[in-house]
């Protein structure tokens, strides 16, 4: 039988993993979801109120529905209890698209007392859970089933789902923003080219596209053609926070990277985001491919694909 102890996180009963020589606790918890807790993590998690650990919660269940398990560092902890909670529109949507995602048939009803829906939904208790159901009831996306917690999709609340998750789907193109330094030339190669291209996508940067007209023109041009934007932080370029902020407006996925040296100098506004903090290109491919799968799936150029 799995070792069961309190999710360092919350406080559920969670099953804690074997180390395997981790300096630290591997948790999988039934609210939270998995990660991994550094030890200097455990000394400086411990400290904080419960509507910071209610931010962590839900940060570990976004990097678990993108594939990932995190490393929650005591550097992590303190930037993701520093940010904000999500508004209420985006915390429904979020509910509905763990309903969803859950489900392995149309219309199968779901427990909305799963305590993963805490979680995703940022909220502190069930009884928010509870009144962000209700808000989705009464805009015709769920119907409330039974006083147990049983609920289902409604047709709506697909259709709402799949405008929430439409992309320009044609698009096999990934417009990567970065730093055109030299120093930068094996994470571009090896790690956002190779990521993208293992993913079954075309992999864009603007400086080796043969063009005439201006270069902010091009940049726009392309970023419209292109199925996501990968944006990467190291060097704290300003036109790379202009072309993620334009593919943001035109609901693009975007995929947030930092090399883990230049983290900390992140923008605030930036640090909300599942950024991807890599150190050596290699890593970054394969946690570029895995993140762009699990959003938008495999791409028409991956052998698997065909």
């Amino acid at each position: 039988m799995p070792e069961t102890d309190p999710c360092e996180i919350c406080g559920t009963p969670a099953e804690t993993v074997p180390s395997g020589g981790y300096d630290g606790i591997h948790q999988r918890c039934p609210r939270c979801g998995e990660f991994r807790l550094s030890g200097t993590g455990c000394a400086v998690i411990r400290r904080f109120p419960h509507e910071a650990k209610v931010k962590l919660s839900g940060w570990v269940r976004d990097q678990n529905m993108l594939s990932e398990v995190p490393e929650l560092t005591s550097d992590r902890i303190t930037r993701i209890a520093a940010g904000p909670i999500p508004g209420i529109i985006e915390r429904a949507d979020r509910f509905l698209t763990l309903a969803v995602r859950c489900q392995t048939s149309l219309g199968q009803p779901f427990n909305m007392n799963d305590p993963a829906f805490q979680a995703v939904t940022y909220s502190k208790d069930n009884d928010e859970v509870t009144y962000l159901a209700r808000f989705l009831n009464e805009e015709g996306f769920i119907n409330l089933l039974a006083m147990g917690g049983s609920t289902e999709v409604t047709p709506q609340g697909y259709v709402r789902y799949e405008k929430l998750h439409a992309r320009q789907a044609a698009s096999a193109q990934g417009f990567v923003a970065m730093w055109f330094d030299d120093s930068m030339r094996d994470a571009y190669v090896d790690g956002f080219e190779a990521g993208i291209r293992e993913a079954g996508y075309d992999p864009l940067r603007v400086d080796r596209v043969e063009h005439v007209g201006k270069i902010d023109d091009e940049i726009i041009a392309q970023i419209r053609r292109s199925r996501f934007v990968v944006a990467d932080f190291t060097g704290h370029r300003g036109g790379v926070y202009f072309e993620a902020g334009f593919a943001l407006g035109l609901n693009l996925p975007v995929f947030w990277t930092c090399r883990q040296d230049a983290i900390d100098e992140l923008h605030f506004d930036i640090r909300q985001f599942n950024c991807i903090d890599w150190a050596e290109p290699s890593d970054l491919a394969e946690r570029l491919r895995n993140r762009i799968e699990a959003v938008i799936g495999t791409g028409p150029r991956s052998p698997i694909a065909t």
